[in-house]
């Protein structure tokens, strides 16, 4: 039996929320809604949203910032809806955990397209699910990483960088190809954020990340991601 969805709602105005929840409801969905940051957080855990509709600007609170936070406890898509339409903020909100994009006034037809859209794309993970490696298990439903019993949670960007190099397991990958595949050509950050985001990965799935052994530089390549066992061949 499939699980109805359960969508979560973070906006400041009452009624943005009741529109949002009636028609949430309209399609059969579970929601549940909060008007500032700290009780969202508290929702965030007790509710377990499989997707989340969050205003830019909260009461005294920004809400790229919470998404951010959010990010530690949750990979379920987050869709933000705001007055803002300066592209700055629409790239930040994007960057920093954000899986769309949604201004005020809005449609809510288009809005609940989107969500449904997002949901379809999760449940869809859920069938293709695992990777498994040597000391190493990507969970593409989850986003996460099972390195034994210990789970660790990824930024969409950490996880698309980790998957790819899975998929090459055991050989360079250039930095230019990362960046193309994971930013695009569109993309106005530069192949220097590779780095930046290679080194927050190191960080979360290595034992020691000034001398990484699971993700290491080849000099004049990339990276390339060493399965244990063969880490294990060399020594």
């Amino acid at each position: 039996m499939v699980a109805t969805p359960k969508i979560m709602i973070v906006d400041d105005d009452p009624h943005i929320c009741e529109i949002v929840q009636a028609y949430c409801e309209r399609e059969g969905f579970i929601s549940s809604y909060s008007h500032n940051g700290t009780e969202a957080m508290k929702l965030l855990e007790t509710f377990e949203p499989d997707l989340i509709v969050l205003d830019v600007m909260l009461a005294n609170e920004n809400g790229i910032d919470w998404c951010m936070n959010a990010r530690s406890y949750t990979n379920a898509p987050i869709v933000f809806l705001s007055s803002r339409e300066e592209d700055e903020v629409k790239i930040s909100a994007l960057s920093y955990g954000g899986d769309d994009y949604v201004t005020k006034p809005f449609s809510p037809g288009v809005l609940m397209a989107k969500i449904k859209a997002h949901l379809r794309r999760v449940s869809t993970g859920r069938r293709e699910q695992l990777l498994e490696l040597p000391g190493l298990t990507l969970d593409f439903y989850a986003q996460s990483v099972n390195m034994g019993s210990e789970t660790v949670f990824l930024s969409n960007k950490e996880f698309s960088l980790l998957s790819y190099m899975a998929q090459n397991v055991n050989r360079a990958v250039s930095v230019d190809a990362l960046f193309q595949l994971i930013w695009g050509t569109e993309s106005l950050e530069d192949t220097r954020t590779v780095a930046v985001h290679i080194s927050n990965l190191r960080k979360k799935i290595e034992a020691d990340p000034a001398n990484p052994e699971r993700i290491i530089t080849i000099r004049g390549s990339g990276y390339m991601l060493v399965a244990r066992s063969a880490l294990q061949a060399r020594t």
